[in-house]
């Protein structure tokens, strides 16, 4: 199970170091093929890039609902319309939201491929999340497709994120909802393109949208230039991303072990207990 969810650090720097480089297998490792179109305890170090959506803060101060907001190097929030974005690194994972607990009830590992296996910490696949044609299957008041819309699918982007007075600092972006295509579509071009990721800026901003009566934000993506790689400054901060992933999913292993066991504790136990 291991060797599907845990990145080889020194086979992804050999080939973002080579004099030659195989583009195609440097995509792939960072979850950048097409072929992968597939707050944690792991990567809580890693400042979090989001679209503000509150109004305000718990002391009652006044928020900038629908800019940008990350910590800096110094570990204070910072709030902009707008940002650089340099994308390194690509995973998915599934999670469900628990609005009681305002925590997450499930989560997967990190995956670079819709074809990996998903296990998640609950001791199950993608957090119970069904495939389209089982979902079609279900009765329309089916409770199950209640349960399913909470089951959402993520693109984690490993970048940096910089402005004109903040310096590049490595960031997560977890894309979900109304930000999963637009960042899905941006690295599907540059796939298109043959061009790797990290070799690409973004300059991020917002949209306001609205549903009914609810108004929200979504991310807008604009190409801002080409970069090249530079090995001694980069290759460090991509393995951060990599060891970030790692950890993420060690823990989510280990966890998924420890429910598996669970499960196989109760069914030993229905078993003696049939038998009497």
């Amino acid at each position: 199970m291991s060797n599907l969810a845990v990145v080889t650090t020194p086979s992804l720097t050999d080939l973002v170091t080579a004099d030659k480089a195989d583009t195609s297998a440097i995509m792939a490792m960072l979850g950048q093929s097409s072929d992968a179109g597939g707050s944690t305890k792991s990567v809580d170090f890693l400042p979090k890039l989001s679209i503000e959506h509150n109004t305000e803060d718990e002391e009652g101060n006044t928020l900038p609902r629908g800019q940008w907001k990350f910590k800096d190097s110094s570990g204070n929030w910072q709030h902009t319309k707008e940002l650089t974005f340099r994308p390194f690194l690509r995973r998915y994972m599934y999670t469900v939201w628990d609005n009681a607990e305002q925590t997450y009830g499930s989560m997967t590992v990190q995956a670079a491929s819709f074809g990996d296996e998903f296990f998640d910490n609950s001791g199950g696949i993608r957090c119970g999340k069904l495939g389209k044609k089982e979902l079609a299957l279900l009765d329309p008041d089916d409770p199950e497709r209640t349960l399913q819309a909470n089951v959402k699918c993520a693109q984690v982007i490993y970048g940096t994120a910089e402005t004109d007075e903040i310096a590049a600092t490595p960031v997560v972006w977890y894309a979900r909802g109304s930000n999963f295509m637009p960042v899905a579509d941006w690295i599907k071009t540059l796939e298109k393109q043959g061009k790797l990721m990290f070799n690409t800026r973004a300059k991020l901003s917002t949209l306001r949208q609205k549903y009914g009566g609810n108004i929200y934000y979504k991310s807008k993506i604009d190409v801002k230039d080409y970069v090249e790689f530079d090995p001694a400054a980069d290759v460090p901060i991509l393995e951060k991303f990599v060891e970030s992933v790692n950890s993420h999913n060690a823990y989510i292993e280990s966890e998924y072990k420890d429910a598996r066991g669970e499960f196989a504790d109760a069914e030993i136990v229905e078993a003696l207990d049939s038998n009497d």
